[in-house]
């Protein structure tokens, strides 16, 4: 009897160990699957996001010698993009940190959400 107790004490650490080393493992696969979405996610809109600045640039350019050459002062025509730019910046340093952190904060943790309802979804599933 006192051997088939401690048989069965081993088997459950044993088990016990196997189930925390593949918690462990399957928790840092999780993590790094977050990680590379997000990795892939920013990389994907920094390179948009610098495609369109350049693009942004020549558009304003072209933008400053059209109104240069309607008011006969190229320099105006710059005056007059630069000075929109600087009025854009300061609305957008108004009113764009809270809307930018609602939306991210919300995409994230639906994101982030809708992972952990899958997994438990899937654990259950495996249980039974």
């Amino acid at each position: 009897m006192g051997k088939h107790l401690i048989d069965n004490f081993r088997e459950f650490t044993t088990a016990t160990q196997d189930y925390i080393e593949s918690s462990i493992s399957y928790h840092k696969l999780d993590l790094f699957k977050k990680v590379m979405k997000g990795l892939v996610s920013s990389s994907y809109y920094i390179i948009l996001g610098f495609f369109f600045l350049v693009a942004l640039i020549f558009f304003s350019v072209a933008m400053a010698i059209y109104l240069g050459n309607v008011l006969d002062n190229i320099a105006l025509g710059y005056l007059i993009i630069g000075a929109f730019y600087i009025f854009l910046m300061i609305i957008l340093s108004l009113f764009l940190k809270k809307t930018l952190e609602k939306i991210l904060v919300k995409k994230a943790s639906t994101q982030f959400f809708n992972d952990n309802v899958d997994i438990k979804i899937k654990q259950h599933e495996g249980l039974q």
